[in-house]
């Protein structure tokens, strides 16, 4: 023990003084900051789902806020707190605000061609000043916002072959069920197919490296579903969260949804219309008149959420934890992140994308701004500018030009790389996709494409609420359709991919790599050798007294929040 002590205090970052002064300011994120309402009308039954969205730790709407400020500052040279006429000139459109969050700074003000934003646009007041709380709203209100929803094309995982194969492998004796017995045993049953000893078991380990991961199924019926393959989703729809006025934002979602669905136009909706399940149509019909007018849609997003997930972005992995369901009858949630709507699961995923600023991109554009200035001026001007061959610096020179001198210098670049450097994570996207029926997926809950020691080992958890004819075994046919509700940060494009990056870049299990852990204490992320957010026993290089110890939950896996609490342990022993 003494000496596993030792081991503790010497592999966690920072000493004892920085510890307690990072646990002091680290940010306390308020509900009301992080929370956004998702009304999700697909397949099964409607559902509201609330997503408490943190990135790297603070809550997203309070992120954005921050960004159009300190946005706001940047264009506000004479620091007068409005924006004159000249200031807004170079105020960027909104489509131009997007490319920024992603990370891409080549269309900007300036550009040739790039039609600056009207005045009288952003003057809602008209008094002639553009205030930060203008500013604000014009981005809000035109896609820029802090969540955009995102299109979610139809694709589907090749997924019936590998179905096949892993379902017989678990049937051990071949009767055509999965059985609460035959799951438990399935650590012994996949691990053998381990074949890098990682401890992780990927489709291609299972002989499914040959599917297709990304075939797009265009206008393809999934489960009655037919997903559009152009324009916003038809089966989400993002709740209003302007404080003091939720109220008449939801009833505007309430008409929004009579006037989808209304094909009669009788401003009300039979249940052949809005195609929900009787027992959800009965409920929402209070007079009972076989019709539901905007006030009884209204219910649908009121009331308690029939799940309740945080999100975490920023973090490799996406950690996330699942909140319980409170409005019943309760539906099925589980560290998985999932939920269950009669014969849909849905899923809630994590979609990091890195900030291209951060991984050499900012020096890159230093570089240029420097191989520009030949006479070592330390300054551009505009009209000596090439705007072929300095596109990057062209577009960016009014942002960067904060004094409008015509002279952009170096200082004043590398503030504006900053800037769109802080971008990053101010925005997110919530995209839904078709992930078609198979058993791989069910079992691969953080979807990356492999199996770990925990998804296998919760096996019959995961599964046991498939066994809809309650007979105490799984058929082939009792999987549920599958969807992924994609979080991530920026307009994702990846999210429309049906697993995330990790799972078929170069081949999961198969010479691919995972994401460095960035959960748990630092002795802790150095023992989970294979990224998969457990320390097993056979990563483990203490006494086996010692991970017992460790293991509360007694699971035969520490898990990062375990090796957190035992690590606040020690470090309060240590401090007495």
């Amino acid at each position: 023990m003494k000496k596993l002590f030792a081991l503790l205090l010497v592999a966690a970052s920072g000493s004892l003084a920085s510890y307690g002064a990072a646990a002091r300011n680290s940010s306390i994120v308020e509900p009301a900051d992080d929370i956004q309402d998702v009304l999700y009308l697909g397949e099964g039954r409607p559902a509201l789902l609330r997503l408490h969205i943190q990135v790297q730790g603070k809550a997203l709407f309070a992120r954005w806020d921050a960004y159009m400020e300190q946005f706001f500052r940047h264009l506000d040279r004479n620091d007068s707190g409005g924006l004159d006429r000249l200031e807004a000139s170079r105020v960027p459109s909104f489509q131009v605000m997007v490319q920024f969050f992603l990370g891409n700074p080549t269309v900007s003000v300036g550009r040739p061609g790039m039609a600056a934003v009207p005045f009288e646009t952003l003057d809602a007041d008209r008094d002639g000043k553009i205030t930060l709380e203008e500013f604000a709203a014009y981005y809000r209100n035109n896609g820029a916002g802090p969540v955009v929803l995102q299109q979610g094309n139809v694709y589907a995982v090749a997924q019936d072959v590998l179905t096949d194969r892993l379902f017989g492998m678990l049937d051990t004796d071949k009767d055509g069920k999965l059985s609460k017995a035959e799951l438990l045993e399935a650590e012994k049953v996949l691990l053998r197919f381990d074949t890098n000893d990682d401890e992780l078991v990927s489709q291609g380990e299972l002989g499914g490296g040959g599917l297709d991961p990304y075939a797009r199924l265009r206008g393809r019926q999934l489960g009655g579903l037919s997903m559009p393959v152009s324009g916003q989703p038809t089966t989400l729809v993002l709740l209003p969260k302007e404080d003091g006025r939720r109220m008449t934002g939801k009833l505007r979602v309430a008409r929004e949804l009579l006037a989808r669905f209304d094909r009669d136009k009788d401003n009300k909706l039979s249940i052949e219309e809005c195609r929900f399940p009787k027992a959800v149509f009965d409920r929402l019909d209070r007079n009972k008149d076989g019709k539901l007018d905007a006030l009884e849609l209204l219910r649908l997003t009121t009331g308690k959420p029939d799940g309740e997930f945080t999100v975490r972005l920023g973090t490799a992995g996406g950690a996330m934890m699942a909140r319980p369901a409170k409005r019943g009858p309760a539906p099925k949630v589980d560290d998985s992140m999932g939920i269950t709507l009669d014969n849909v699961r849905l899923t809630v995923v994590p979609m990091n994308s890195p900030n291209r600023f951060e991984t050499g991109f900012q020096q890159a554009l230093l570089n240029q701004f420097r191989a520009a200035d030949t006479e070592k001026k330390g300054f551009l001007a505009r009209n000596k500018l090439d705007q072929r061959q300095h596109v990057y610096l062209v577009g960016l020179f009014d942002l960067a030009d904060r004094n409008g001198d015509g002279k952009m210098t170096e200082q004043e670049f590398k503030a504006c790389l900053d800037l769109l450097r802080d971008a990053h994570g101010a925005q997110c996207s919530i995209s839904l996709a078709a992930t078609g029926q198979g058993l791989f997926q069910a079992l691969d809950t953080d979807g990356d494409g492999q199996l770990s020691l925990r998804e296998i080992r919760s096996a019959w958890v995961r599964l046991a609420e498939f066994d809809r004819d309650k007979d105490g075994c799984i058929s082939r046919n009792e999987f549920p359709q599958q969807f992924r509700l994609a979080v991530g940060q920026g307009p994702n494009y990846g999210a429309y991919t049906v697993l995330t990056p990790v799972a078929f870049a170069g081949g999961a299990g198969m010479g691919g790599g995972r994401p460095a852990p960035t959960r748990g204490p630092m002795w802790f992320r150095k023992m989970d050798r294979n990224g998969d957010g457990d320390v097993s026993r056979t990563e483990w290089l203490g006494s086996k007294e010692d991970f017992e110890r460790i293991d509360t939950d007694k699971d035969g896996l520490i898990s990062a929040d375990e090796a957190e609490a035992y690590d606040a342990l020690i470090r309060r022993r240590a401090s007495r």
